[in-house]
């Protein structure tokens, strides 16, 4: 009896233990902090190729601000937020018509509905944005009532700045409506208006118009150019007027630079209003690249620059906020529109607290502050020590970034340029590539190219002497032989020996086009083997330099192509080019057969086989700036082929040049068209599949 009480004793505890240690674990799952897995959106940037890829998060919500929990009652449609240098915080609360200002404790500190003038007390309608100055000037957009107000730090009207046409600018402006306001350092007032489409509007500091800066480039498409230029007047008048976008906003960077935003452009303009922002990222910088057909585009409506060159873009449209450094790389993303905790609905206006972001929200009415986690700490430090010029500590900040994303460009292109200016030109090679930098990579390469060829100077000169008395002792030996010019007789060559005097033969063709193609029909010279070996070696030959051509020159994803069906291409437009040929030269009095198109048209390719394989093997040789060489050699190969291609359906038909142009341009046009009309067959045949298919299925459920 004991033995048995003992037992269920034993038991009872470790059942006690049990429920005690699940109880723990539990606890420590739900009150742990949050990480930035728990975030609702998740982090990317864009690989060469346009692609996102998955990043950690570089920012996470921290807290959300509304008026209510303020003291100060709901927000309704702020449109603007601004951080002043004591780390305050403004809100313009445009339709409670109000200015709102609060510590940066995040407690209430004042509420700014109107002022006091030599008129009488005034009040503010609608006010849409708001700057603060160093002394504590408050400049407010005051939207409904057309004008910018000027307050100093007590409320106190120091200025009420209103547009009034110059003489001279043939410009018509119905309404004043500022969006958003930027002082520069010299007094200098600048405004992005709405419904203002000639650029920001400046204003000196005695509150005079002055005129416009940084107005936004034209953009039509060839497509509307085209028809523009053919339409009839009244057409012309009913068509869309081609006028630049409106900014949307504007800020000003510690060196007095205003960044602007317009729609799906960034700009940075110098004192004389020329756009000096810096491209050298991969992408452009307008938020989400390559997107899907029928995806709406990234709308960006505000931008925020902290002190050493990183600036914060935000999309309304998609919710993002993207951030770039002083280059234009792309260094993070994150954000999104939905309904739960750190993401947005309408996002409106961004702006930055050293580290911290503030996101206003117009829909939600609350303002969402983001802190930065190790990651996104990592890269601010990284970045600030290259822009100081620690580039060591630099070194050593991307490698701790590495550690967190391995697929972050930034971090390879920073640890690149650290060992670029520590001369270890080898390795910074290494990384640069990995980076996709190819400008500094072909920097790196010549100092690294140069470095080895001074290392090993002298084998490169002793080859270099060889090579050219191997060549001379040829030419000689071959010059001594005595000429003896026979008539080629083809019944007398058999067997491999055939196909090799063919190959060879081809290489008169290329320098001798007239008497090739002449006697590759009439004198047998040619044979149809030897004619489909070079057009798999052509074939190859596009292959082989789409594949290995050097870095700098090859954007290709080389992962991604497909020897076979690369070559099948080939092949299959050279006989489409063949067939449409020998159907249009029937039909004109042409002389030759569809054989004698195929040998002609092959042995015409020739070029491609003599000067890709060369060029793309030196291509890897060659620096950026040596670069017109390479295209030049490419390009010879496509002319020299096409003008071969010229004589051989001139020669082989009996044609005049002219005839022959026109039958070239056919061939072209009919090769088009059956193109289109096999993707048109293949279309229908495959939605009546899918209809049959469906048939199918509904009968045999229904059944």
């Amino acid at each position: 009896m004991s033995v048995r009480r003992c037992t269920a004793t034993a038991m009872a505890r470790m059942v006690g233990v049990r429920v005690s240690v699940s109880v723990a674990l539990l606890i420590v799952l739900f009150v742990q902090p949050a990480s930035a897995s728990d975030q609702p959106y998740q982090s990317y940037i864009f690989d060469q190729w346009g692609n996102p890829v998955p990043t950690p998060a570089p920012y996470v919500p921290v807290d959300v601000i509304r008026g209510e929990e303020l003291g100060a009652g709901k927000f309704n449609g702020p449109q603007d937020l601004f951080i002043a240098d004591d780390g305050s915080i403004y809100i313009a609360d445009s339709k409670n018509n109000r200015i709102v200002h609060i510590s940066k404790d995040l407690s209430l500190l004042r509420e700014i509905t109107g002022f006091e003038s030599e008129d009488g007390p005034q009040r503010l309608t609608n006010p849409a944005c708001i700057f603060v100055d160093s002394d504590g000037s408050m400049f407010i957009g005051d939207m409904g009532n057309q004008r910018v107000v000027k307050l100093d730090h007590e409320e106190n009207l120091k200025q009420i700045i209103t547009y009034t046409k110059p003489e001279g600018i043939d410009v018509q402006i119905v309404e004043f409506l500022p969006a958003r306001i930027v002082v520069d350092p010299v007094g200098r007032i600048f405004v992005a208006a709405r419904n203002v489409f000639e650029g920001l509007m400046e204003f000196n500091s005695d509150g005079e118009f002055v005129g416009f800066v940084g107005a936004p480039l034209v953009r039509p498409s060839l497509y509307d150019l085209f028809w523009y230029r053919f339409a009839t007047k009244e057409q012309r008048e009913r068509r869309a007027l081609f006028l630049p976008i409106e900014y949307t906003s504007v800020t000003l960077d510690r060196a007095g630079f205003i960044y602007a935003v317009a729609k799906d452009e960034v700009r940075r303009l110098n004192p004389t209003g020329l756009d000096v922002l810096n491209r050298q990222g991969l992408w452009p910088i307008e938020g989400d690249v390559n997107l899907p057909a029928g995806t709406n585009a990234s709308f960006l409506t505000d931008i925020t620059v902290d002190d050493y060159g990183i600036y914060h873009v935000l999309d309304s449209e998609r919710g993002r906020v993207f951030a770039y450094d002083d280059s234009g790389n792309l260094l993070y993303t994150f954000g999104t529109v939905g309904p739960y905790a750190g993401a947005f609905s309408r996002p409106r206006a961004i702006d930055g607290d050293g580290e911290r972001l503030f996101v206003l929200d117009e829909q939600r009415a609350e303002i969402t502050v983001f802190a930065p986690t190790e990651y996104g700490q990592l890269i601010h430090l990284a970045n600030k020590h290259y822009v100081l010029g620690d580039f060591e500590a630099s070194t050593e900040v991307w490698y701790q970034v590495l550690k967190y994303n391995n697929h972050l460009p930034l971090a390879y292109n920073g640890l690149g340029m650290s060992h670029l200016r520590q001369r270890d030109y080898s390795t910074a090679m290494h990384y640069l590539r990995l980076g996709n930098n190819r400008t500094q990579y072909s920097k790196a390469f010549a100092k690294y190219r140069k470095e080895v060829v001074e290392q090993n100077f002298l084998w490169i000169m002793i080859a270099v002497v060889l090579l050219v008395v191997a060549i001379i002792v040829w030419y000689k030996r071959r010059s001594i032989e005595p000429e003896i010019r026979k008539v080629y007789d083809a019944s007398s060559v058999r067997g491999w020996r055939r196909i090799a005097s063919g190959l060879q033969y081809a290489l008169h063709v290329i320098v001798n086009p007239v008497d090739g193609f002449w006697d590759l029909r009439y004198e047998d010279r040619g044979n149809m083997p030897a004619a489909m070996i070079i057009l798999l070696l052509a074939s190859l030959s596009l292959v082989f330099m789409k594949q290995y051509t050097g870095y700098l020159f090859n954007p290709r994803d080389v992962s991604q192509i497909n020897v076979f069906g690369e070559v099948g291409t080939t092949v299959a437009t050279f006989f489409l080019w063949c067939a449409i040929n020998w159907a249009l030269t029937t039909l004109m009095e042409g002389k030759g057969s569809f054989s004698d198109i195929v040998m002609a048209t092959a042995y015409a390719l020739t070029p491609l086989i003599l000067i890709n394989v060369p060029i793309t093997i030196l291509s890897n040789f060659m620096t950026l700036e040596e670069g017109s060489y390479y295209y030049f050699f490419r390009g010879l190969s496509v002319l020299w082929t096409g003008i071969l291609i010229f004589f051989a359906t001139m020669i082989t038909h009996h044609y005049t040049p002219g005839k022959t142009a026109g039958t070239c341009v056919l061939n072209i046009v009919g090769m088009g068209v059956v193109v289109f009309l096999g993707l048109l067959f293949f279309n229908m045949v495959s939605m009546l599949t899918e209809y049959t298919v469906t048939v199918y299925r509904e009968i045999v459920f229904r059944l």
